[in-house]
């Protein structure tokens, strides 16, 4: 698991531990506890979604930042063996 999972696995179980708690500690009734779950529940979803979502882009902007240095360095790379197999036959 890498370490962007277990963050998230984490900050997920986290706070679905403190929203639990600070519900079931509060003086409400049953229906009016039901209902915060409910709209802390969502909340905690949306944001675990839009996190997920941030991360998901993030991924997506690093590997084709890594494509792209990885072109480069192939292209760097052809050019001097393309120099050095050039010189080689010149000395020949």
């Amino acid at each position: 698991m890498t370490e962007t999972n277990k963050a998230i696995k984490s900050a997920v179980i986290g706070g679905i531990i403190g929203a639990a708690a600070a519900l079931l500690l509060a003086p409400k009734s049953g229906k009016e506890l039901r209902g915060d779950i409910r709209e802390r529940c969502a909340s905690l979803q949306s944001r675990t979604k839009q996190f997920v979502a941030d991360v998901g882009d993030k991924t997506m902007e690093v590997a084709q930042q890594v494509g792209e240095k990885t072109a480069e360095i192939a292209d760097k790379t052809r050019s001097v063996l393309t120099t050095v197999k050039d010189e080689i036959r010149e000395a020949k």
